[in-house]
């Protein structure tokens, strides 16, 4: 009996290491350059029909870089290795949900706030590097949030826009921190 869970042992540590080996190549955090962290935030530009959607996107990516830790924010390009460029393209908003009683009236909508996004090695010709190289690049990222409709919508709206920013800004730099 003694000699059976000895054998188990020695089985179970066998599995257990094989398991560990397999994960010999796996890095747990960024897999972003160590050199490519020191990013400019450009001023984040507009083209939806929402007035304030840059300005919240660019306080929420500001809190989420600083968040992340990945990435350091620098002052100014020339101090930068990186540049991060982002334009907000659109901004919906939708009806789903109505009330039980009166179907034509809604009673929650999601938003979401849409982004090109440009995340690029910028050119330093001393490092050998001639022009810019994209590292993330997308025409199309978005994030979402919920908020319920009412009597105020509008001030349900306004509420919400901070957090659709927030959603939109983590996808931008999950994907700009993990990017090869």
């Amino acid at each position: 009996m003694k000699h059976r869970n000895v054998l188990l042992s020695v089985a179970s540590m066998a599995i257990l290491a094989a398991g560990c080996a397999s994960f010999d190549s796996y890095r747990l955090g960024s897999t972003l350059a160590e050199s490519d962290r020191y990013v400019y935030l450009a001023p984040v530009l507009n083209e939806s029909d929402q007035a304030t959607a840059a300005r919240e996107l660019q306080k929420a990516l500001t809190r989420e870089i600083l968040r992340e830790g990945t990435l350091k924010i620098v002052g100014s390009e020339a101090e930068a290795t990186t540049r991060l460029d982002v334009v907000v393209t659109s901004y919906e908003q939708d009806s789903i949900a109505y009330a039980a009683k009166d179907t034509s009236r809604p009673t929650q909508y999601r938003m979401t706030l849409t982004a090109r996004v440009s995340f690029r090695r910028l050119a330093r010709p001393a490092a050998g590097i001639a022009s810019d190289v994209p590292i993330f690049e997308a025409s199309r990222v978005s994030g979402r949030e919920n908020f319920p409709g009412g009597s105020d919508s509008s001030a349900a709206k306004l509420s919400c826009l901070p957090l659709a920013a927030k959603a939109l800004s983590e996808t931008i730099v999950e994907n700009c921190a993990n990017a090869w």
